[in-house]
């Protein structure tokens, strides 16, 4: 059986990677650690090869002691229509 394949945003993919490269970033932490830390693979995170889930994403929030605001807040996406 075939799947079907998933619609995908890569903006918003490119832009949540950026995100946790920032915050791996700011901390020291390297994909290793992190993956460690997480159980997530983030190397595959990182390549884009999976679009993380909302789970994950929270996964690395509690992690970094951050909220799901804090870490789409710096996005700003999509952008208002003016």
């Amino acid at each position: 059986m075939k799947r079907k394949k998933q619609r995908r945003d890569e903006i918003l993919l490119q832009k949540i990677v950026l995100r946790i490269k920032e915050l791996r970033s700011i901390h020291g932490h390297t994909q290793e650690k992190l993956k460690e830390a997480t159980g997530l693979n983030i190397p595959n995170l990182e390549t884009g090869e999976n679009f993380p889930n909302l789970t994950s994403i929270a996964i690395i929030c509690r992690y970094y002691n951050i909220s799901l605001d804090e870490f789409f807040a710096p996005m700003e996406y999509p952008p208002k229509k003016e």
